[in-house]
Formats: C-alpha cells, structure tokens, sequence
C-alpha cells in the first residue's frame, strides 16, 4: 500500500528529488527573468546559470555559491546562500508561482520594492 504524499512533500520532491537512487538532486537553469513585469535580456553568461537543489537540503550555484533550502510552507522557498565572492550569507524567500517536473517559476520581491520573476527549466 502507498501512501499519499501531501502536497509540501511533493513539491520539496519536484525541487530537489526524492533522495531514492540516481534522484538524489535537481539542477535548474535559468530561462528569462522579468523585472516589475518587464522581460530582461538575459546575456549568454546568464543563461547558463544553474541552481542545485540535494534531497537533503543541500544548495549550490554556478558562481560558487552554497547554502540550503527549506519549503516549510506550500509555494515558499527559503533559500539561504553564502556567497563565496563576499564571504557573506544571506537569505531570499521566493513565492514558487509554478513547479512542475520540467519548470520553475520563482517571484521575489527586491529591498528596492521592485518584484522579480525568474524563471528556470530542468537541466538534469
């Protein structure tokens, strides 16, 4: 017998895998970004941005950045980073507009109160 997953679980899993073999993280690359409803061209270096979420709660990024990741609640993810360039750390919770097991979509909102939409496919 199966037992259903709730939709938290489910989301966590479709971010990051299950933790079973071979599923154990998914990376995200980054497809466009809007800025207060406005599309940003996105330069070739930005295109291949990538984000890697691990099961486990693991975070790393193209620019070398590490952290984890939390969704404690449904369609938020907490995200806090250390950002080797700097030597700081650093925390974003974004609303997850959309997941499924091929897109992402994250909305966060700027200290400059702008909002940022940000959109990533599946790379792996």
């Amino acid at each position: 017998k199966t037992v259903a997953k709730t939709p938290l679980e489910f989301q966590k899993e479709l971010l990051a895998g299950t933790g079973s073999y071979l599923n154990t993280e998914r990376t995200w690359q980054l497809d466009s970004a809007r800025i207060n409803g406005v599309n940003n061209h996105l330069s070739i270096i930005q295109t291949n941005y990538k984000k890697t979420f691990t099961f486990d709660g693991g975070y790393s990024d193209t620019d070398n950045n590490t952290g984890k990741w939390e969704i404690t609640t449904l369609n938020k993810l907490k995200l806090t980073i250390i950002y080797q360039s700097i030597a700081k750390q650093d925390s974003t919770v974004y609303d997850i507009i959309s997941l499924n097991a091929a897109q992402m979509t994250l909305s966060s909102k700027s200290t400059n109160g702008k909002t940022a939409i940000y959109s990533f496919k599946i790379f792996n």
